[in-house]
């Protein structure tokens, strides 16, 4: 996701299949730039197939500590825009965007509005991210060793803390070939399993793989 980096990239769109990792991508996305300081703010929130406007007004305002001192949708939006347009430079994530959105009905400025303000939405739909006028559009298909194991480690509830049993996880989170789907139902399955559970099942993908090329 080099491409919030990039100067004149202000509106970056992924899009792919359910379950493909976008909304855990776009979370690590949000991690790292938080870790390493690229935004002054990072706003995250969802959209859904019937988004609920004040309550996304809400949710935004609580980035800023906002308090709205209205309560029309109009009068909100104003507010956003005004305490948004404060902040030098801002990441905005757009979780689960079914259809074209206007950002402007939130508060949120971006583009001529707002040249610090960086817009990475992610849907299921690459029709969507070209009406949005995405400047940069990903596809997540099959997933990269790194972003496999990224959604793999969410979907099993695995922390940093047991290497041994992080070890074999990532030699299972393999055998799932970067396939989304694969990689969500073998973690779930194997959540909060021992690890001997992982040993086994590990032990049962290398047997598969010996007979089909035996």
């Amino acid at each position: 996701m080099e491409a919030i980096n990039y100067n004149g990239v202000n509106m970056i769109g992924l899009y792919g299949m359910v379950g493909v990792g976008k909304t855990t991508l776009a979370k690590e996305v949000g991690k790292h730039a938080r870790e390493q300081k690229l935004f002054d703010k990072i706003v995250m929130f969802t959209v859904s197939q019937n988004p609920n406007i004040n309550k996304i007004q809400d949710k935004v305002a609580d980035f800023f500590g906002l308090k709205f001192e209205t309560s029309s949708q109009e009068g909100k939006a104003e507010a956003l825009f005004r305490s948004m347009q404060g902040v030098n430079k801002i990441l905005v994530i757009v979780d689960d965007l079914w259809e074209e959105f206007k950002l402007e009905s939130i508060g949120i400025p971006f583009g001529d509005g707002h040249k610090g303000c960086k817009i990475l939405l992610n849907t299921r739909h690459q029709q969507v991210c070209i009406k949005m006028n995405c400047h940069k559009v990903i596809q997540l298909g099959i997933l990269s060793e790194d972003e496999a194991w990224v959604l793999f480690r969410e979907r099993a509830g695995l922390d940093d803390y047991c290497s041994s049993l992080n070890d074999v996880a990532k030699e299972v989170a393999g055998e799932c070939k970067g396939l989304p789907p694969v990689l969500d139902t073998v973690a779930r399955a194997l959540k909060d399993e021992s690890l001997d559970a992982w040993r086994a099942l590990k032990q049962r993908f290398k047997d598969s793989r010996h007979l089909v090329n035996g």
